[in-house]
């Protein structure tokens, strides 16, 4: 159990990001990649990433093994995010650093054989590491970034509905069932254990299609970093990736959603098919990046994705 202790000024210093940290959510799904576990992350995503891992992307590998905390070092936290930015802070890691976070994480002996150079300060075993990282994110995100972004910032957009209406007490008390709010301490159920007292560096909240339960970074003097389960379904879906979904009925789906934001019943009652109808096929749609849906109360919002939007372009055109 970690216990993050929050004093006022942690209160007050309370972000709910969109997640696009791209370094974050490169390290956080060379996890994903790896686990053996439920899978946060769809298979075809998995399958086609691993397909076009190269020498380089493998190294990050070696770092994150699932069922292990994620060395801080590899997960900057930067005032700009960026990948540029965020490389270069992870390669100027002090080695001190990286040596006690490697041990922390890892214990003594080092799961991979470069791993000892990193530790002792050699440059080489780093510019290697970061174009691991940069490779990486080549790979696994690059050609997804632009529906996993609009992913991201519809998920912060839930997250910050529930602290306006319900207060900062609100939004830490619902943010998942292996969090509670017991002012002033914030007890997470995750690989980290002991005390952690902030002392006015501030709290961020990052959703994250690439964990199961949440995670907590921590490094140095920045904030500490929340990371939450998304409550979507994130597809994992390229432009070219896009299967043969439509039909008639499909394509009108997507226009009407197009038009605004929709519940299912609003969908069913304007095509004039039935809800359970509506729904399979926005299940279709979701599936393959077009739209997502986000469940508030009884009732169930279907919105189109950027990936949705290019996609009809592409097809009026």
């Amino acid at each position: 159990m970690l216990r993050l202790w929050l004093d006022y000024d942690d209160l007050a210093r309370i972000r709910i990001t969109p997640g696009l940290s791209p370094i974050a959510q490169t390290v956080l799904s060379a996890q994903a990649l790896r686990a053996t576990g439920p899978e946060p992350v769809p298979g075809a995503w998995r399958a086609r990433t691993r397909a076009k891992l190269t020498g380089p992307s493998r190294l990050l590998l070696d770092l994150v093994p699932p069922g292990r905390w994620l060395p801080d070092f590899l997960t900057p936290y930067t005032q700009v995010p960026g990948l540029d930015s965020e490389l270069d802070t992870v390669a100027s890691t002090p080695v001190r650093r990286i040596r006690a976070e490697l041990e922390r994480s890892h214990g003594a002996r080092p799961p991979a054989s470069w791993l000892p150079r990193l530790v002792s300060g050699d440059g080489e075993a780093m510019r290697a590491l970061v174009r691991g990282l940069r490779d990486f994110h080549r790979v696994a995100l690059a050609d997804v970034w632009p529906e996993l972004s609009a992913h991201l910032r519809a998920e912060a957009a839930g997250h910050a509905r529930t602290m306006a209406g319900s207060g900062i007490g609100g939004l830490l008390e619902s943010m998942h069932p292996a969090v509670r709010w017991t002012p002033p301490v914030l007890e997470i159920e995750t690989l980290r254990d002991g005390d952690v007292r902030l002392q006015g560096r501030g709290l961020a909240i990052m959703p994250s299609p690439f964990v199961v339960g949440p995670r907590v970074l921590i490094g140095g003097d920045s904030p500490a970093t929340v990371v939450l389960p998304t409550s979507r379904t994130f597809s994992g879906t390229s432009d070219a990736d896009l299967p043969r979904v439509f039909g008639r009925t499909r394509a009108a789906v997507l226009r009407s959603v197009a038009d605004g934001e929709l519940t299912t019943g609003a969908l069913a009652a304007r095509l004039g098919v039935s809800a359970a109808s509506a729904s399979q096929h926005a299940t279709a749609l979701r599936g393959a990046g077009l739209i997502t849906s986000e469940r508030r109360g009884k009732t169930v919002h279907h919105a189109l994705t950027p990936l949705g939007e290019r996609f009809l372009r592409r097809s009026s055109g």
